[in-house]
This record gives C-alpha cells, sequence and structure tokens, in this order.
C-alpha cells in the first residue's frame, strides 16, 4: 500500500534516479500514455507505480507493465516500453538492448534501449508499436492492483508541468521542504481526503454573479485546491464534446483514428464519485441503490468551478445533462436518473457530491438573459463592489472614490456595470493609482459608454460644474469648435446641429508622467472641490 506522503515516496525515486532529463523526458511519455489510454486518475486499470525496493517509476495498465524508467545499480538510465511480441522482428534493426517477455508465456516484451539511444523514443516503428499496444492493454480484461500500487502524485506529475517542476526541485534540495519553499509537496496524505467545509446554505448548483473585479474569480480559486476542484473557463467555442464527451481525431503513423475522448465534467464527476470509493461510473452504478445513497452521502464533496460560465451557449455545452443536474435527481438521491451518452453509449449520472460553482460578470450579460432552464436548476448570488476593503494610500480616500464612482455609474447606465474593488486593491501610491486609471478603469469606462467622453467626464468629476481645475482633470476637453473654427477646418459649415466638442485624456497620465498629476485629480472625484 501506499500508505506514506505519496509526493515523498516519488521524490526519494527522482532524486535515486538522478537524472532530471530522462525524468521529464519520462513524465512527458507519461502524458501521453494516460491520452491514449484515456483512464482517469484513480481508475482501477490504471497504477503509476513507484517501487522501493528498485530504482524505477513504472505504469501499469490493466496488470500489465506499459512503461518504465529504471536507474540499474551500474549502468546508464533505461527505457523499457511495452510492444507485442510480434513488433520484435520490426525493432530488430534498432538500438535495442534487449527484449524481456513480461512473462514467459506473455503476448509482450519490453523493448529496453538506455540513454546513449534516446533518440529512438521518436522512432516512427518504436512509437507505432508501443501505441498499439496501449490500446491493446486498456481494453484487457484484467484489473490492475490500483488500491494497493497507485502513487497519485505520479499521474499529477504527468498532468502538471509546474507540479513535476517543483519534485524536481525538492529532489536536488531536499532542504526546501524545510525552509517551506515547495508548500505543495509537504502536504501529508490525510490532506487529500479532509472534506472541504461547506456552508450550511451550500447548494450543488451556484453561480456567483456581479461587476467585473469584484473578486468572483478569486474566491472560487482560492478556497479551493487542485485535490478538491477542477476548474475550466468556458469560451463562445466551448462544446458538449469538450465538456462531456466527444469523438476526436488522432493520428498514430499513417493512419488517422477516432477515439471517443473524455471531457471535463465527466472526469470531475469520476473524481467526486473516487471521493466515495467508486473507482470507476460503472462500479457505482452497479451498486445497489441504498449503498449508493450511503457512500455518496458520507463522501467528502468536489467541486468543478466554472469561469465565464455565461460566455458559452450553455444549453449547447450541458446538452442532455440539464437535467440530471438537478438535486433530487443526483446518483444518491431518492429520485436519482442517469442517461445513456450518445458517443461512448455508458451509462451516467451527476454524483451528489460533486458541486458546480459558476462565475458570471455581468458586464457582459445579465442573468435575465440566461436560459431559463439554467436559471431554474442552480441558485444565484450576487458578489457587488466591496469598498471597506480598500485603503487611503497619500491621503486619496479609494472606498469613498471607488462609492462616488459607482453610484454615478449605476445612475448614468446600470448597476450590472460598476467597477470592481479589485481594480483598486494593493494601491499604496498615488503613481500606482495613475497606472490603473490609465491601464484598466478609464478603458473599461470607454467600454461601458462607448466613448461618449462627457458622460465619462462626469463619473470622475471631470466637468466645469464639479470645479476641479484644469491640471486636476483625468479627462480633459482637447477642443471646442466655433462656427469660425469649423469653418477654418472644413471651408464650410457642416449641418452638424449639436455642438462639437472633442476630449483627451490627461497627457501627464498617457505618457507616464505621473508626477505631474497631482493626487487631487484623484481626491475630488468624491470630493467636492
Amino acid at each position: 500500500m501506499i500508505a506514506d506522503n505519496p509526493q515523498q515516496h516519488l521524490v526519494e525515486r527522482i532524486r535515486a534516479i538522478d537524472h532530471p532529463e530522462a525524468i521529464r523526458r519520462y513524465f512527458g511519455l507519461l502524458k501521453e500514455l494516460i491520452d491514449i489510454v484515456n483512464l482517469p486518475n484513480g481508475d482501477p486499470r490504471l497504477a503509476f507505480v513507484v517501487r522501493k525496493d528498485k530504482t524505477a517509476i513504472a505504469a501499469n495498465v490493466n496488470f500489465f507493465q506499459a512503461l518504465r524508467l529504471h536507474k540499474p545499480r551500474y549502468g546508464e538510465v533505461e527505457y523499457w516500453l511495452t510492444v507485442k511480441r510480434d513488433c520484435q522482428e520490426k525493432l530488430s534493426r534498432l538500438d535495442i538492448a534487449e527484449f524481456i517477455p513480461l512473462t514467459e508465456k506473455s503476448d509482450y516484451v519490453s523493448a529496453v534501449f538506455g540513454q546513449a539511444n534516446v533518440h529512438l523514443l521518436t522512432h516512427p516503428v518504436l512509437r507505432k508499436c508501443w501505441e498499439d499496444c496501449l490500446l491493446e492493454l486498456a481494453e484487457n480484461s484484467k484489473r490492475g492492483p490500483h488500491t494497493a500500487l497507485h502513487n497519485p502524485a505520479v499521474y499529477k506529475a504527468a498532468e502538471d508541468e509546474a507540479y513535476l517542476s517543483d519534485l524536481l526541485r525538492l529532489a536536488d534540495d531536499p532542504t526546501l521542504a524545510e525552509r517551506g519553499l515547495t508548500a505543495e509537496v509537504q502536504e501529508d496524505a490525510g490532506a487529500y481526503t479532509a472534506p472541504v467545509p461547506l456552508q450550511p446554505d451550500q447548494p450543488r448548483n451556484l453561480i456567483l454573479y456581479g461587476p467585473p473585479g469584484t473578486g468572483k474569480t478569486y474566491t472560487t480559486r482560492h478556497e479551493l485546491s487542485n485535490e478538491t476542484a477542477d476548474f475550466v473557463t468556458f469560451h463562445p467555442a466551448f462544446s458538449y464534446e469538450e465538456f462531456v464527451e466527444g469523438i476526436r481525431p488522432e493520428t498514430m503513423g499513417n493512419q488517422v483514428l477516432y477515439r471517443v475522448r473524455k471531457g471535463l465534467f465527466y472526469r470531475a464527476c469520476q473524481n467526486a464519485l473516487q471521493k466515495a470509493g467508486y473507482p470507476t461510473m460503472a462500479d457505482c452504478l452497479n451498486d445497489s441503490a441504498g449503498n449508493r445513497q450511503r457512500k455518496l452521502a458520507q463522501a467528502p464533496p468536489h467541486f468543478l468551478i466554472i469561469d465565464e460560465i455565461n460566455r458559452a451557449n450553455i444549453a449547447s455545452v450541458l446538452g442532455e445533462l440539464i437535467t440530471l443536474l438537478e438535486n433530487t435527481k443526483r446518483l444518491g438521491q431518492p429520485d436519482e436518473v442517469w442517461l445513456t451518452l450518445p458517443y461512448s453509449q455508458e451509462r451516467f449520472g451527476i454524483p451528489g457530491n460533486l458541486y458546480v460553482v459558476g462565475t458570471m460578470n455581468t458586464a457582459d450579460r445579465s442573468i435575465a438573459l440566461l436560459d431559463l432552464a439554467l436559471r431554474r436548476r442552480f441558485s444565484f448570488r450576487e458578489v457587488m463592489p466591496n469598498a471597506s476593503l480598500l485603503t487611503a494610500p497619500d491621503g486619496i480616500d479609494l472606498a469613498a472614490l471607488l462609492r462616488i464612482v459607482n453610484e454615478r455609474i449605476e445612475y448614468l447606465y446600470d448597476r450590472d456595470h460598476q467597477i470592481g474593488h479589485a481594480y483598486l486593491m494593493g494601491i499604496e501610491t498615488v503613481a500606482a493609482l495613475c497606472a490603473v486609471f490609465r491601464d484598466s478603469i478609464i478603458p473599461l469606462l470607454q467600454e461601458y459608454f462607448y466613448g461618449d467622453w462627457r458622460k465619462i467626464q462626469w463619473v470622475l468629476g471631470d466637468h466645469k460644474a464639479w470645479g476641479k481645475a484644469p491640471e486636476q482633470r483625468l479627462i480633459w476637453v482637447k477642443k471646442q469648435y466655433t462656427p469660425a473654427m469649423t469653418r477654418d477646418l472644413f471651408g464650410e459649415d457642416p449641418e452638424v446641429a449639436d455642438e462639437v466638442v472633442t476630449y483627451e485624456i490627461n497627457p501627464h497620465l498617457v505618457s507616464g508622467a505621473f508626477d505631474e498629476v497631482p493626487k487631487e485629480a484623484f481626491i475630488y472625484i468624491y470630493q467636492r472641490p
């Protein structure tokens, strides 16, 4: 059993192998293996093994060794790629050191070669033999000893390059953990099963909505770790095939193959089920209703965070799953429902311990425009600007500034297009405030008001009636045309009934000469001169 810290166990093997280049190359192969066999972390058919008695890291598919990195006591690092026995003749012309049968009667052998022949990893003949073998192993009826041997840290390192870099750093310098520089690696095994505390009124389907910069995404991402949540950001081209499952073309040698690939939502459901003790969806659905209800009720929660949930076509992305999202129809509930997925023809349901949390920017789209089916199945919580979180650098009351700016925006536009407090957090100097207004706030106001500079002046208190001195304004009147000026410009009077005024942003602000922008330019936004 992997009873001790799985990360520490892996770090010890990396340190013993002592070849960072080979380690990175091997984990690149592991990532390819994961994509080819299309099995999630925790599936009983897949086991990534770090053995204490051998300086090796191996990947087993359905009880068969598929890939291995080995450091012999004497000699160079070795790569072991499992292929079908009938490929041995095809590979005989390559510089492969030896072929080692998995067992005496096995149909599979490991092609073994050292670091000096690492170029073989990209050889098309060897790659095709290995990839064909992986597909065959994945369909084998045997199941590997997942619960006894699988080290989840190996899977994570294959999927997350930044995490792998942390492991390599810790293997190179063990004192990093003592100095707290690699906190990710220091977590003990218990941290991966500890339940996440839920609010008493936490709904299973929740959308946090509000203006930009109010901390919707920050809150969800920083309160949950990668072990308790999956994250995805929607975009207009996001589809059902990416979210749930779909058929994707892949090239293998000179052939184009079409395989069913699971999407992020499917994997999130799988992760939630594993916390209830079910390795796969099939294991859960094959269990009795009573056991399923008990296990899912006691299971720790798993979260799926969907950022910018309103930017995709929700009805298209969720498809038939919109019904399964309802609380009463989740797996483990009295009225549970499951269905058959269209591509894989697998039975599928949504576990009761999966919590779906979406974030929505109301400046992009009002909740009133959301699909009614979605609105019925999600709870909604408004997240508005919180001025109390702001400070007062150099005597500028940022809280008062934000309140008056947002009150003016709400009057001139609506409450969905206010400015969030995140834009003004962490500001300690007038120069930093100038940069935020130049690079973020003024461009946002331009977008809100479609270039109506007079309204932008009203929002910032830069119109004449407010009383700011000209050098204290952020938006200047560039030119106010008289009839004589118009005739000089065009040679005649254009038929323009309205008075024409052009505007410009304070040139000192634009050029970055922030020392030339007085702090009163910001104080007099909320305080009349």
